[in-house]
């Protein structure tokens, strides 16, 4: 499944159904008077979040969504149908901006509604005009127009925690590891195309987690595939940055800090979201590497822990870390 977390589209709520103009005419009745109904209001167009939703590619398939109208009044004092709402499932972490990027809604929890255009109220039959000095109204209302605008739909993953970190890093090695997720790994970059979701689950403690395609330097600017999805960090809690263990130790600092001025770049202030360092792979290097690699990050007053996913040394005491988080587990 393709993974689409942005779409532009227009939505248009259903007008309102015209008031019947109408007179009794019945056999014993030759002055009944008149009896033209209201025409019903138009359908909302109307999103829902879902869990059921994982991406925007539903709703991104089609540009223009139409509400049903209402339909006409009757005679008899009849009144028509009111149109049926469009309902539209999304993913949980929707937003929703107009063409000013100002926000509309944010949609973050099962279930939660954004009514985004209303339909039209449907006009007054005749029959609502009647008085005592105008016993045959002949006029009657026509339907009001439904409400449309422009959407511009953003998907935010909702994650606790995010793992970042340059390709191969060993990201999705760790949310298998650590959760029920089944991402695809392999030995190339950009393994990971989209972001993939897992839960850690403890006793009574669930932290979601989500997996980030690689950042590389430049991302900021458009280089790879770290731009399109630096969104999806923006309500994670906790950055969890993972840095592949090298027996030099000058490039596995040059990869942190590639990361680094990366997150000062956003958009998002990532620079200012709590983060644990990790130093991965660490069975690919000596024990001495380790503790020098370590050494080097201390000294340079960032604090980091080793782990490892092949031999699953340091994942206990992430693991705790994760549960002493303050927040992590109450989303």
């Amino acid at each position: 499944m393709k993974f689409v977390d942005i779409a532009q589209i227009h939505v248009n709520a259903g007008n309102g159904g015209p008031g019947a103009r109408s007179f009794r005419r019945e056999k014993y009745a030759p002055k009944g008077g008149p009896d033209g109904g209201d025409g019903g209001d138009g359908g909302g167009v109307v999103f829902i979040a879902s869990q059921a939703c994982q991406t925007l590619l539903d709703v991104k398939l089609k540009r223009a969504y139409k509400a049903k109208n209402g339909s006409s009044g009757k005679r008899k004092n009849q009144f028509g149908s009111k149109g049926e709402d469009l309902i539209i499932l999304v993913p949980l972490g929707t937003k929703f901006y107009d063409d000013n990027h100002t926000l509309l809604a944010d949609l973050t929890s099962e279930k939660q509604v954004y009514i985004a255009a209303s339909g039209g109220s449907g006009g007054k039959g005749n029959a609502k005009f009647s008085s005592s000095t105008n016993r045959t109204p002949r006029y009657a209302q026509p339907g009001l127009p439904g409400e449309e605008q422009s959407l511009h739909l953003e998907l935010r993953l909702i994650a606790e925690a995010g793992l970042v970190g340059l390709p191969n890093a060993g990201k999705s090695t760790l949310l298998k590891t650590l959760t029920n997720a089944n991402p695809k790994i392999a030995a190339y970059p950009f393994t990971t195309l989209f972001p993939n979701l897992g839960i850690l689950k403890r006793f009574d403690r669930e932290i979601v987690i989500a997996d980030i395609p690689g950042v590389v330097e430049g991302a900021s600017k458009g280089v790879g595939l770290g731009i399109d999805f630096l969104r999806h960090i923006d309500r994670t809690k906790l950055l969890i940055h993972l840095v592949s263990a090298e027996s030099n130790i000058e490039e596995v600092w040059k990869g942190y800090c590639a990361i680094q001025q990366e997150f000062k770049k956003s958009i998002h202030h990532l620079q200012d979201k709590p983060q644990m360092v990790l130093i991965s792979k660490i069975d690919t290097v000596t024990p001495k590497d380790v503790t020098r690699i370590l050494s080097y990050f201390k000294k340079k007053k960032v604090p980091a822990h080793g782990i490892s996913c092949f031999t699953n040394e340091g994942l206990d005491t992430l693991i705790q870390s994760l549960l002493q988080t303050p927040h992590l587990g109450s989303f």
